[in-house]
């Protein structure tokens, strides 16, 4: 293409007559059985079909969350179906906000007054009282996103701008920001709601442009929903995020991540005590970091929320671990004790069980890696995947007699 422009294009300067100075060259597309797309040979798929079934967007993310440099994009129903979830995620935290929106109208508050586009470009806004911490956070992971993305499209790392906005829009602004600030969008006192709105909107503004890129339609639907200023055409043909280094708040990130473990470390032991989704349970948090006992306490009603808590306890002495499970960080130890929440009996009945079938698992692998054999004629990979599976059963089994343990 580069010689016929130098060809065709007589009489300019070459500089002025080569069309393009950069090329990228995508990777093969192959089926989920790894075989190379053809259609003489009918491995090929119709993308046709694949749009009217899954999306548009969804198939263009896939591919391109996929395009990583040096590898083969294989082309699964369980990738795409992926991708699909993502895009409805994407409609459906939009959506949440725009239904949420039409209840605090009725207390004065307009789309226009909280999400015009000066509106969007003076944010972040300054949140009084409790969960400030939050709209700091969420504009400093959207800048660190931002630079990250940008430098991806930049070296044509389009897989890495992929899941880069992938965790930011699913993990940071989804599963973190809306549910940490959910209480504020409908609180009456109009100096809490109307900067929480103002904010969500232009942080979902700036995901949507970062988006747009891989997912153009379902973007441009959502962004015109939001209030544009006289003459805006498309998405595509508005500004794209670049660096903001004001929003960068190492601060702010380092307590979100302190308070974020605190939930995890939380709804791990949910889980494993079984806890009925519905309902609270009382811990206690011992820590004897002053800064990690007032972040807390600054925190308590969003940290009760979103670990599901009836309350939290907070001291400077070590945790009894008996009658309870535990979970311990550099920086703090959580305890939630069994309570009524578990019936111990019925607990170490299936907990005996489990360590049986375990135990017994484990000696037959054993055995078979013991087996001269068995180890000399199998490829070595299978016996590395054998060893690796035995090693993981014998953690599994620790932890189940540990967990026996500590029902006393």
């Amino acid at each position: 293409m580069i010689m016929m422009g130098l060809h065709l294009t007589q009489g300019a300067k070459p500089k002025d007559r080569i069309p393009f100075r950069r090329l990228y060259l995508h990777q093969l597309v192959r089926t989920s059985e790894g075989a190379k797309m053809s259609k003489t040979k009918g491995t090929g798929v119709d993308p046709l079909q694949l749009t009217q079934q899954y999306g548009t967007d969804a198939l263009r993310y896939m591919l391109s969350s996929m395009a990583a440099p040096g590898t083969d994009i294989v082309l699964s129903e369980d990738r795409i179906l992926g991708a699909r979830n993502f895009a409805n995620k994407i409609w459906n935290a939009s959506r949440f906000l725009f239904m949420n929106l039409e209840k605090v109208e009725s207390a004065g508050l307009t789309l226009e007054e909280l999400a015009a586009p000066e509106i969007r470009a003076k944010a972040p806004y300054a949140v009084k009282g409790e969960g400030a911490l939050a709209h700091r956070w969420i504009f400093s992971r959207l800048a660190a996103v931002t630079a990250q993305v940008d430098a991806a499209l930049e070296n044509f790392r389009f897989h890495e701008a992929s899941q880069a906005i992938y965790q930011f829009f699913w993990g940071d602004f989804c599963d973190w920001y809306i549910e940490w600030v959910k209480p504020q969008l409908v609180s009456p006192d109009r100096e809490v709601a109307m900067p929480a709105w103002r904010n969500i909107f232009a942080a979902l503004d700036n995901a949507l442009r970062l988006l747009h890129p891989v997912m153009p339609f379902l973007t441009e639907e959502l962004w015109r929903k939001l209030p544009q200023r006289a003459g805006a055409r498309s998405i595509a043909l508005d500004h794209f995020p670049g660096p903001r280094p004001a929003w960068n708040d190492v601060g702010a990130e380092d307590a979100m991540a302190r308070l974020q473990e605190i939930v995890v470390a939380a709804r791990n032991i949910r889980a494993e005590m079984k806890v009925d989704a519905r309902q609270k349970v009382a811990a206690e948090l011992f820590t004897r970091g002053v800064a990690t006992r007032t972040l807390v306490e600054e925190n308590l009603d969003p940290l009760l929320r979103l670990a599901s808590l009836s309350a939290l306890t907070i001291s400077s002495n070590r945790p009894d671990p008996q009658g309870a499970v535990v979970r311990s960080t550099a920086a703090f130890d959580l305890r939630i004790s069994f309570g009524d929440t578990v019936d111990k009996a019925a607990e170490k009945t299936r907990l005996l069980k489990k360590i049986a079938e375990l135990e017994k698992d484990i000696a037959s692998k054993q055995a078979r890696l013991a087996d001269q054999s068995f180890t000399s004629k199998a490829p070595g990979h299978i016996v590395d995947a054998l060893r690796a599976t035995m090693m993981n059963r014998q953690m599994e089994l620790q932890k189940l007699r540990d967990r026996l343990g500590q029902l006393g």
